[in-house]
Order: C-alpha cells, then sequence, then structure tokens
C-alpha cells in the first residue's frame, strides 16, 4: 500500500531497455557522471548490494536507478500502475424501421487501467526451457546490439523482474453483440394461423479496438483480496459467434 493510490496498485522497477555495451553498465549520479570509488576505480551498476551484488553485464535488463546510488534495490522500486478502470459501461443503439426491422447492438468498455502481462513475462524470460515467444529472436546477442529484449540466460540473472516492461494499457472497446430482426408481414402469418412470426441473426464478440498487445484485455479479478490485480495469463478470450433463429407464436 501507498498513500493517495488505491486498492489494486501495482509496484515494480522501471523498465529503460538493455545493456548495450559494457560503458552503458557504468553507474552514474544524479548528475550523469560516472561514479568512481576514492580510489579512481569506476563502479559498475549492481543488483541488491551488498546482499546479492551481481554486477549487471552487457545484455542485461536496465532498470531505472532511481535514487543514483549505483544499485537496484527495493528502493528503486516505483508506483507501476493500478488494476481500476477511470470509466467503465456498455451502451447500445436500437434502430426500427416499419415494424419490420430492428437493429439492436450493444458496446461494452474500460479505460484508465493497466494490466500485468503475465503471459509476455513467462514467454520473454528465456530463464529455463521452457517455450518462448517469436519476440525473443530479437534478443541481445553482442555488443553493441540495440534492442528491447535481454540476453538469454539460463536460471540465472535478473532480466524479468516485475517492472514496467509487462504492463500495458487494458483499455479497450468491445462489439459485444448485435441482432438484426425481421418481422413477417400480418398478412401471411394470417394465412399461416400465427400470430407472430421473426427471424433474427446475432453476432457476439465481433470486434475490439484496444492497444493492448496480449490476448483478452477485458482480464478479471477474481477473488476477494484487495490487494488483487488484472494479470494476463492467456485465458481463452470470449470466442465469435453467430446464431440464425427463427421464432413464432400460435
Amino acid at each position: 500500500m501507498q498513500i493517495n493510490n488505491p486498492f489494486g496498485s501495482f509496484y515494480g522497477y522501471k523498465y529503460l531497455g538493455v545493456y548495450k555495451d559494457r560503458e552503458a553498465t557504468l553507474a552514474r549520479d544524479g548528475a550523469g557522471n560516472v561514479i568512481v570509488r576514492p580510489n579512481g576505480e569506476q563502479v559498475y551498476m549492481r543488483f541488491n548490494y551488498p546482499v546479492v551484488d551481481y554486477v549487471f553485464q552487457p545484455g542485461d535488463a536496465m532498470y531505472e536507478d532511481v535514487n543514483k546510488d549505483g544499485t537496484i534495490d527495493y528502493r528503486d522500486i516505483v508506483y507501476l500502475g493500478n488494476s481500476n478502470p477511470k470509466v467503465f459501461g456498455g451502451f447500445g443503439i436500437n434502430l426500427g424501421y416499419k415494424n419490420k426491422l430492428r437493429l439492436s447492438t450493444f458496446f461494452n468498455f474500460r479505460t484508465g487501467y493497466e494490466i500485468i502481462n503475465g503471459t509476455e513475462m513467462s514467454t520473454t524470460n528465456m530463464f529455463g526451457y521452457d517455450n518462448q515467444s517469436t519476440a525473443v529472436q530479437r534478443r541481445w546477442r553482442k555488443e553493441g546490439d540495440v534492442t528491447d529484449i535481454p540476453r538469454a540466460l539460463y536460471q540465472s540473472g535478473y532480466n524479468w523482474l516485475g517492472s514496467s516492461r509487462y504492463v500495458e494499457d487494458g483499455s479497450f472497446l468491445r462489439f459485444r453483440t448485435v441482432t438484426l430482426r425481421y418481422n413477417f408481414d400480418k398478412t401471411l402469418l394470417t394465412k399461416m394461423g400465427l400470430k407472430n412470426l421473426s427471424a433474427y441473426v446475432t453476432g457476439e464478440n465481433l470486434l475490439t479496438l484496444t492497444k493492448y498487445t496480449g490476448q483478452d484485455p477485458e482480464v478479471s479479478m477474481r477473488g476477494s483480496d484487495p490487494f488483487r490485480v488484472a494479470t494476463d495469463n492467456s485465458m481463452t478470450p470470449p470466442v465469435k459467434m453467430f446464431t440464425l433463429g427463427l421464432t413464432a407464436s400460435f
């Protein structure tokens, strides 16, 4: 929890990309100058000094050193967003023509909320032998490479820590349903001995407008834990469906 931030907030490191070469791993102070020890030795960026004291290497993930002390640790963790939409809801449009045709639509939306892309975190970490995304083909391989995917490190390193790298805007507008109904003429109904007869076609989940790169931006937050956040682990998204129907009454 943090004062002035809502429940459903999440925190982590700010991701800055990948260290392209050895020089990029030099620790720098607030003025941008390289930090040096009293003996004149240059200081390189470390993770969690002195407990872990991992020295970042070219190709490693680069996280923002917020307090400019040359080490990435809990003091560099920042607010990254929250899973509470600023606005959410739905709306529809209904149109009719001479009591013959009727068109009904429904849209739902969320805006101003963030999602943790858990799928990307697990398919780009290159930490084990699990299947990985094709995105890892653009990973760092040699000094000078400029990319957003760190090098592959089996069971070591800190290249996939919780960071802004895996946080995305989950805003979306979804065309949820549309139904077109035709009511048959009363003259025909009389001949057939019917009171009402209509045919309709319904389409569901036809289109989703979003900048989210995952499978489905409409992530649900299950459970009663007030600290839960929207995490996308690629559950099956709503399927696109079409239904043809005929209704009649005698």
